[in-house]
């Protein structure tokens, strides 16, 4: 056999080899033509009897296996390493019982929030301690024992319309009836009216508003004065619709200064009106301010002063709770995100534990790979001496064995790493997670009890405290 069939068959078994996840005895063969070489050298009585070195063939037999199994040590090895290095990751998440000071922190952080705001709070909670007990001395000193009643918010500002509603329709109304003496038309009724209209209507109210509302009054001297007020409203609204009435008779005359007529004719004969328009002018006036005079009395508590009194109390309470349900959601925020914190802990602990698992399970298959690997190299170098030997034997002339063919040489011993606390350390943490896992909710308990604590805190004033006017605003309600 040429030198160049033999290299060419020397590389076809190296590649094979190299490549092959394992190894077939019979293909490194029949790649080596091992049949061949064991009976080219029987054929010259060779190896020799006496010799104790392997024959060229076995040699590379030897070389062939030792490629083969420093290829896959070094692949097992890399992923034996990176499979370590996955483990030693793992190994740096945070300790498992850091977990526990999950409540630590929070009552940390809220002891900051608490301290910062408290002073405000403290504050809002005396100005509205010192509102709550002025209106239980108001209602004391005034014999109610009635909560206020006042239109609210959207209720309020519909009064108010309701008063410009009503100048607006008087003087739409009377327009065409003060029109018919104006040289200016519809559109100077319309201004003569609404300048009147706002006259009746907004004094009407205004006097409704603050004097009338003593009749209501416990004493009986500002009860009087709300009496008087009350007739001198009704004699004003009176004469000032006689005196529109008469002012419209003036312009109807073309009177050349009907105010001063109309100012003349009231005092002389002030019931004698010029036709049926001026009474019925007479009647919508005198409707239009009753009706303002009632918006005025209504857009408040009936009882003098009790309305605004309330109202203090009211916004010094609004103040204090707003200020207090602010730092209350800032506190459940703060809880809410160490629960969520203590579930991912646990939800990664758990996972974590899971993966490390799995990575000694795969550390393990790699040392049965390696374990197989050794055994099968072994096996086959083996059997390959084995086919060369016995194919060398049975072609020899001389019937001899060389000694050495009874002996099995050794290859290359290779070591796996390996490091053995791995799973002392799955053990230790299993038992961590097993523990957190049935304290979860302990700490739960306890970050809600640190929550409920800091609210007593911040509860400067007693809720019950403030009951006279949270029965009747839900909003104060927890």
């Amino acid at each position: 056999m040429s030198v160049r069939w033999f290299s060419k068959q020397k590389h076809d078994v190296q590649s094979y080899v190299a490549s092959a996840p394992t190894l077939d005895p019979t293909e490194i063969a029949r790649l080596a033509n091992l049949s061949a070489q064991a009976q080219q050298l029987a054929a010259n009585n060779l190896p020799n009897p006496q010799s104790s070195i392997l024959s060229n063939a076995e040699s590379q037999v030897i070389q062939n296996i030792e490629l083969y199994r420093q290829k896959r040590f070094e692949i097992l090895l890399s992923e034996y390493q990176q499979t370590q290095a996955d483990i030693a990751k793992l190994n740096e998440l945070p300790d498992l019982q850091n977990v526990w000071l999950i409540e630590t922190q929070y009552d940390r952080d809220a002891t900051q929030l608490v301290s910062e705001q408290s002073q405000l709070i403290r504050g809002l909670a005396s100005n509205a301690q010192k509102r709550v007990r002025e209106l239980e001395r108001f209602k004391t000193q005034n014999k109610i024992q009635r909560e206020p009643e006042y239109p609210l918010g959207s209720g309020r500002f519909l009064r108010y319309c309701l008063l410009i509603f009503l100048i607006v329709i008087e003087a739409l109304f009377n327009a065409e009836f003060f029109s018919e003496g104006l040289s200016t038309g519809l559109l100077g009724g319309f201004t003569y009216a609404a300048l009147l209209a706002a006259v009746n209507v907004l004094m009407s109210f205004f006097l409704g508003k603050t004097l009338i509302r003593l009749i209501f009054h416990s004493d009986p001297a500002k009860k009087a004065i709300g009496l008087m007020s009350l007739l001198m409203t009704l004699t004003f609204v009176f004469g000032m619709a006689l005196g529109i009435a008469h002012i419209r008779d003036q312009l109807v005359i073309e009177s050349t200064n009907p105010a001063r007529m109309a100012l003349s004719t009231l005092t002389l004969a002030p019931f004698d009106l010029g036709d049926l328009f001026s009474w019925l002018l007479l009647a919508v006036s005198i409707s239009f301010a009753l009706g303002a005079l009632a918006d005025g009395l209504t857009i408040d508590d009936l009882y003098p002063g009790y309305g605004p009194q309330a109202r203090k109390t009211e916004a010094a309470l609004n103040d204090y709770m707003d200020e207090l349900d602010e730092v209350r959601q800032d506190l459940e925020e703060m809880k809410s995100n160490a629960l969520a914190e203590l579930d991912r802990s646990v939800e990664k602990a758990q996972s974590s534990i899971a993966e490390y698992r799995h990575l000694i399970d795969r550390k393990k298959q790699i040392r049965l790979k390696f374990d197989q690997m050794v055994h099968d190299s072994n096996r086959v170098m083996e059997t390959l001496l084995q086919i060369f030997r016995t194919e060398n034997e049975m072609h020899r002339t001389d019937g001899q064995r060389p000694a050495y063919f009874n002996e099995i040489p050794r290859l290359k011993p290779l070591e796996m790493p390996w490091v053995e606390h791995d799973e002392q350390q799955l053990i230790l943490h299993t038992r961590l997670m097993q523990t957190l896992t049935s304290q979860s909710q302990d700490i739960r308990n306890k970050l809600n009890e640190t929550f409920l604590r800091f609210m007593d805190r911040l509860t400067f004033v007693p809720i019950e405290t403030l009951d006279p006017l949270k029965t009747n605003h839900p909003s104060w309600q927890d």
